[in-house]
């Protein structure tokens, strides 16, 4: 899809619905997934609330909200393309030419399986996308912390999930009218393109909680002035009440929630911020996916 249709898109509604979500792989029901939703209005987002969702229930919660324009999710779409070649082999099919295929295999696999599979690989390649984002996102194969191998397994079962008549899953699926695009984001990256502090925020020891809270208000300051830089001036105004800023202070998920649905935001506003997913070759792009972030930002001229 152009970005010149995406831009007609955008002007048919004065308001349209955003949200982001920050997804974990963890067993626990529900886990520590959380989904922020707000309005894209005259220049405006304003985040109306965020939640705990976990990651059995956020397709079901995407597909309550009305009139959805776009969700960015903080999680891996796909697989990197050399592991797929593996994984191809191991299932005796042929080597696979869209994504589509690969999200079927996922659904009927087993977890232990899956993992299994992943392990046995004995790499951790990344993407290409993984490798150009301004942040060098990390494998969807780790396995370290975060597990990496669990959050994609459980992405890719929700995004096989998805109502087609409602959604379509960037860059692989085409357009569905009046449905809601579905892209992968990376709230870190968000973090470096705007220009903001990216680390610093996240822990478990509960000594550094001060500490933390102190990076996520700078953070979310920093997020809600970025508009007023030359270079980002074309940036949405973020709007939070006060329960809602609370939470994202309070909440490392809570904040990159804030972060994916801004991210979403910024690519429904404009997509290219984001940049061509198809620059780097196409067969490669539909395979591993894209990781939509605004790399292209203070290059866009309007």
């Amino acid at each position: 899809m152009g970005f010149d249709k995406l831009n007609l898109m955008r002007t048919q509604s004065s308001e349209r619905k955003v949200a982001g979500a920050d997804c974990s792989g963890s067993k626990e029901v529900p886990n520590d997934t959380w989904l922020a939703v707000g309005t894209l209005s005259a220049g405006k987002l304003e985040v109306t609330h965020i939640h705990k969702v976990g990651m059995h229930a956020l397709g079901k919660e995407l597909n309550a909200i009305a009139d959805l324009a776009v969700a960015g999710l903080d999680c891996p779409f796909s697989l990197p393309a050399e592991f797929l070649q593996s994984f191809a082999n191991y299932l005796n099919v042929p080597e696979f030419q869209n994504w589509q295929d690969v999200a079927e295999k996922i659904v009927f696999m087993p977890f232990e399986k899956f993992q299994d599979l992943a392990k046995e690989f004995k790499r951790e390649p990344k993407r290409l996308t993984d490798k150009q984002s301004c942040a060098s996102a990390i494998s969807p194969l780790h396995r370290g912390n975060p597990s990496m191998i669990q959050m994609t397994y459980h992405c890719m079962r929700v995004l096989a999930s998805l109502d087609p008549k409602k959604f379509y899953v960037l860059p692989f699926q085409d357009e569905v009218e009046k449905g809601a695009a579905v892209i992968e984001v990376y709230p870190r990256a968000t973090l470096k393109c705007l220009g903001l502090p990216d680390t610093g925020y996240k822990s478990r020891d509960k000594k550094e909680i001060s500490k933390m809270q102190s990076a996520r208000h700078k953070i979310l300051h920093g997020l809600q002035s970025v508009h007023t830089q030359s270079a980002y001036k074309n940036c949405p105004v973020l709007v939070l009440g006060n329960k809602v800023e609370h939470q994202v202070v309070d909440s490392d998920h809570a904040l990159d929630a804030l972060l994916a649905c801004y991210a979403a935001a910024l690519w429904l506003d404009n997509p290219k911020t984001c940049g061509d997913p198809f620059e780097f070759g196409q067969a490669e792009v539909l395979l591993e996916g894209w990781i939509y972030e605004p790399s292209a930002l203070a290059a866009v001229k309007t």
